[in-house]
């Protein structure tokens, strides 16, 4: 009963929100290279179906270079969400998103949600922090290598959101270049894995083949170029 409460209330948020958004500030350091990207990440709902289900546009931002990869489209269902960053079904103990989210915690009405991945030898723990709101006010990614040392290290901060402020308007910075191929490239390296439809998990992973990527395209079209 209270999961369907929730669910009507977050349907009523989405119909009655004019283009509801979700955008992230994200830091993430890897410690191997030693790098820090600072960046944003963008979830647009751009057209809300009668049947519950949510079509979104979603774009992440490197501010360290200027550069996005975007609109990745798609689709999910307020009644089984997998990658939108919002909850249904805030309070229960365990929370269902392609894989299962378990409640570690709870302070001043921040519900704190644990969730291990091991894919190929490597550990991602996720942990969202989210209120009666369903929008996560934050998420951490901590990922571990094959020798169980910390190699990554990603947090995600709530920038804003026309869900909790119909007034706030979505920020996407001006003079940005688009990676050419990044669609193909989040399909080509991610897909193989069997949660990618959760996009926390899959954002970070993403991130890591993004930014070696840029790095070794850069380093050798300057040698060629």
């Amino acid at each position: 009963m209270l999961f369907l409460i929730h669910l009507v209330a977050v349907a009523f948020l989405f119909s009655n929100s004019y283009h509801p958004f979700l955008e992230y500030m994200m830091i993430s350091h890897f410690y191997t290279i030693n790098q820090t990207l600072v960046g944003l990440a963008i979830e647009n709902v751009t057209e809300v179906f009668p049947n519950g289900s949510v079509e979104f546009e979603y774009y992440s931002i490197d501010l360290n270079n200027s550069e996005y990869i975007g609109p990745i489209i798609k689709v999910n269902n307020l009644s089984n969400l997998t990658s939108l960053y919002v909850f249904t079904n805030v309070g229960n103990k365990v929370v269902y998103r392609a894989a299962p989210f378990y409640l570690v915690g709870e302070e001043d009405g921040v519900y704190i949600y644990k969730n291990v991945q091991n894919l190929e030898g490597v550990e991602v723990i996720t942990y969202y922090y989210v209120n009666s709101s369903g929008v996560p006010s934050k998420i951490v990614f901590l990922q571990y290598g094959v020798n169980g040392e910390l190699v990554g290290n990603t947090t995600y901060v709530l920038y804003s959101s026309s869900l909790l402020n119909p007034n706030t308007k979505l920020y996407f910075p001006s003079g940005l270049t688009r990676v050419q191929g990044g669609v193909d490239v989040q399909l080509s390296n991610t897909a193989r894995y069997p949660l990618i439809e959760n996009a926390f998990t899959s954002a970070l992973i993403l991130f890591v083949v993004i930014l070696v990527s840029l790095k070794v395209l850069k380093k050798y079209g300057n040698k060629n170029g």
